[in-house]
């Protein structure tokens, strides 16, 4: 046999292997699904706001870039795979909208990063940051995407999302010390060992202030600090700084799994 009818016939093994991989590959996402339909049924739909469960999509997420580091599926390609296969898991419990502003809609990387993390939801956009909040009230289910730095903290305080919060940030992958979106929804926060705490203030935190921020930044005439930890307020050291420094007005904006840092 001659080298090319060697490396012909190479060629096509592999391509038979990779045909019975995608074939495997299927069946396995359609046992997935199968098991979600069962989480669905389990929960029975009884209000519990939205079928978005970060703590859980940020443990797959890790065990699964864990793996990946060491070997050769690059981690955002796992992201981006198992962000749309969770995505549809969520949509396939109940219908999400995500609401953002006009202005964030008009960003063309803004709605990149909505469509590699939210896969198919649907995105409708309003006049501003307060009209957006207003419809995660209205909708338990659905989601609030805003930029960090735009104006949504004045009309969160106001109570326009209800009892919402922070729930994760944007991108999970960290590739600075800021994220650049925050996510809002109804969900129960559960710590998950690695995370962090949002806060509001009125302004900075003393510089002497254990956990010390892991970033911040000046939105309005307010402050963001997100604390490493999942974090109370009815606890130290957050109990212990509000006491000692009324005057900042201190508020928890939400709890969230810590973006993954790829090393």
């Amino acid at each position: 046999m001659s080298s090319a009818d060697n490396n012909q016939s190479i060629l096509e093994e592999a391509r038979r292997e990779i045909d019975a991989l995608d074939e495997g590959l299927l069946n396995l996402l359609e046992m997935r699904f199968d098991c979600v339909a069962r989480v669905r049924a389990a929960k029975g739909g009884n209000g519990q706001g939205t079928p978005v469960r970060p703590e859980r999509e940020a443990f797959i997420l890790r065990r699964l870039l864990a793996r990946a580091v060491q070997g050769s599926v690059p981690p955002d390609l796992v992201v981006r795979l198992w962000r749309a296969i969770m995505a549809e898991a969520s949509l396939a419990q109940a219908p999400i909208t995500l609401h953002v502003s006009r202005r964030f809609a008009q960003t063309a990387g803004n709605r990149l990063r909505l469509r590699d993390y939210f896969g198919t939801m649907a995105v409708e956009d309003y006049r501003d940051e307060a009209q957006a909040l207003y419809q995660i009230e209205a909708n338990p289910t659905d989601l609030c995407v805003v930029e960090t730095e735009a104006p949504w903290i004045e009309p969160f305080l106001e109570g326009k999302a209800g009892r919402a919060q922070v729930i994760a940030v944007l991108p999970f992958l960290k590739t600075e010390a800021m994220p650049r979106l925050l996510v809002l929804g109804h969900a129960r926060a559960v710590a998950t060992g690695e995370d962090e705490t949002l806060i509001i203030s009125d302004g900075k935190l003393p510089r002497d202030f254990t956990p010390a921020p892991r970033w911040e930044a000046k939105v309005g005439p307010r402050r963001l600090s997100s604390l490493p930890g999942f974090l109370s307020e009815h606890e130290s050291p957050l109990v212990s700084l509000m006491r000692s420094n009324p005057g900042l007005h201190l508020r928890v904006a939400g709890r969230y799994p810590s973006p993954f840092e790829v090393v």
